[in-house]
């Protein structure tokens, strides 16, 4: 029995293309659908967009995660995940592991006849959302044998979980809906980083993707923009900085490029708090991955910055106790867990929401 993926059926987080309400587009690392269901067997109906070398869907059924390869092209395929489940209800989480390596539509899934789903009732003590690059996304955090050293070289995405990066680990942690809006190599600026590269002029920042929906620009879809009454959070963490020196590192030297950079920066939480309200709080952040220390210290200049321009204390600047002295490789899963843990810690004791 083929159950369609509608939205009485299956709880969703992230921002989703729901164009085609019955194969919802999955695009950003970390959005998910979730449900129950009775039967003794799961099958996942998914159609594939390609946009890297390797793709793999996430699903964890009853509390233990898989990994589904996923072939290149766009065909709808079926592809099994137990035969042999036990009679009574089962939980159910379907996952972007990656960012833009791929999107993929959800296109239902396969049980018994007969079988019932049920739509999970879920409260949330607090709506957080981050904006951050690969390590928010949890690239390369499943090579657990390179903690605190430099990348494997195979790095077309085998290795890459959103489930385990700090993003959707302190989620669970705080009993929290994240919508994780981060991609690996993005910067803030057009023109720096490294996303949609290699050539510079056509790099793509934060500044063009934070109000997108589909935000890859060689994607079947373009740009789409975002309904930000979608989704109101009650934090914002912004964890850009990493990637912003490429491809002109001498610029970060240049007192203009500075100043640019830091006004785009205020410019974007200006209009997040516009559109959320001035009851949302901001998060500024960089991780425990190395970098030049001079980008802590221009997010210290911008909280300054904006305590002094709104009079009001609502962007911090949060320093993990490792901040970029960690690791010369991505965070991996236990790295991204000290992040969480130590995030946690912070924004508990700002005493907002239900936490």
């Amino acid at each position: 029995m083929k159950v369609l993926p509608t939205k009485d059926k299956f709880l969703y987080t992230g921002r989703i293309d729901f164009t085609d309400e019955n194969e919802p587009l999955f695009i950003y690392a970390g959005s998910m659908a979730e449900t129950k269901f009775t039967g003794r067997k799961l099958s996942l109906y998914v159609k594939n967009e390609a946009m890297g070398d390797y793709y793999a869907v996430g699903v964890v059924l009853d509390g233990v995660q898989y990994k589904l390869e996923l072939p290149q092209d766009d065909k709808e395929v079926c592809i099994e995940v137990s035969g042999s489940l036990d009679d009574g209800e089962h939980t159910l989480t379907v996952f972007k592991r990656q960012a833009a390596a791929h999107y993929f539509r959800f296109c239902g899934i396969e049980t018994d006849e007969g079988s019932r789903l049920t739509l999970p009732e879920k409260e949330y003590a607090l709506n957080i959302e981050v904006y951050g690059d690969s390590v928010s996304a949890g690239e390369l955090c499943e090579a657990v044998y390179y903690e605190n050293h430099t990348d494997p070289e195979a790095r077309n995405g085998f290795w890459d979980n959103s489930w385990f990066s700090y993003s959707l680990t302190l989620g669970r942690m705080l009993n929290a809906r994240v919508y994780n809006n981060s991609q690996g190599g993005i910067a803030l600026l057009n023109k720096t980083g490294f996303f949609n590269g290699p050539d510079p002029e056509k790099l793509v920042g934060v500044e063009s993707t934070y109000d997108k929906l589909s935000y890859v620009g060689y994607s079947k879809e373009g740009f789409t923009d975002w309904d930000f009454s979608k989704y109101t959070p009650d934090v914002v963490i912004m964890a850009i900085g990493q990637n912003d020196p490429n491809p002109f590192p001498e610029k970060t030297q240049d007192k203009d490029f500075i100043r640019k950079w830091k006004d785009t920066y205020k410019s974007v939480l200006y209009d997040l708090r516009e559109k959320y309200g001035k009851n949302i709080k901001v998060l500024m952040i960089l991780t425990v991955l190395m970098h030049d220390p001079r980008w802590d210290t221009y997010l210290d200049e911008i909280q300054a910055e904006l305590e002094q321009e709104t009079g009001e204390k609502w962007a911090r600047h949060f320093r993990f106790s490792r901040c970029g002295k960690a690791t010369p490789g991505h965070p991996r899963i236990t790295e991204q867990y000290e992040m969480a843990y130590e995030l946690a810690r912070e924004i508990k004791s700002w005493e907002i929401g239900q936490i």
